[in-house]
């Protein structure tokens, strides 16, 4: 059972360096097999097409950086004493989110996005990543809100759902960076966000 994992974790992970330096017009299943070390026949049996793979890369691609600031943040919520505790949570997020390191990732995730739009599987397949990451950023700010940190009244899923989209929206930014200071978008984001979650 691990050597299935391992073959079809391999491909993926073949698939999206792949991805990650020639775009998607850069997958050939050939390449890629002989990258993963197994026949060609094995991309297939796995994923059952070209597109089934890229698909999947794709989705990961997706939801790698996502899934792994927002399980972070979740565990340095959960070990808050204190609401001032809680909104430095938030502003130690929020910067790690928009340093300029992370662009590529925020283009990544635009990219992955746009493609969903017209692939209905990779449109399944994203939907699922971010429902993970937006249940888990959903807990994080229920435990807040139990600890009386977070308006009462707050719908702890729609704020996630929103705060992903205004992340990924920094993008706009990004395309064009004369448009705006981006200390000032930043300001911007961690003060709205916090305005939204503070107790009136």
């Amino acid at each position: 059972m691990a050597e299935i994992q391992n073959t079809r974790e391999n491909l993926l992970s073949a698939t999206i360096e792949v991805i990650d330096l020639h775009g998607v017009k850069g997958v050939r299943v050939r390449d890629i097999a002989a990258r993963a070390g197994v026949k060609e026949p094995s991309v297939y049996h796995y994923f059952g097409s070209r597109d089934g793979l890229i698909e999947e890369a794709q989705a990961q691609r997706y939801s790698r950086g996502l899934l792994e600031l927002t399980h972070a943040f979740a565990s340095h919520v959960r070990s808050c004493a204190s609401v001032d505790e809680f909104q430095c949570a938030i502003r130690q997020v929020f910067a790690a989110i928009v340093k300029p390191e992370r662009e590529e990732v925020r283009a990544v995730r635009a990219n992955v996005l746009g493609s969903a739009m017209s692939r209905p599987r990779l449109k399944v397949a994203v939907a699922q990543a971010q429902g993970e990451a937006h249940k888990v950023l959903s807990g994080a700010i229920a435990f807040a809100q139990q600890q009386g940190w977070v308006r009462p009244e707050l719908d702890t899923m729609a704020f996630a759902v929103w705060y992903t989209g205004m992340v990924n929206g920094r993008l706009v930014y990004e395309i064009d960076p004369g448009q705006c200071d981006p200390a000032a978008w930043d300001a911007i984001g961690v003060e709205v966000t916090l305005h939204l979650l503070r107790q009136k």
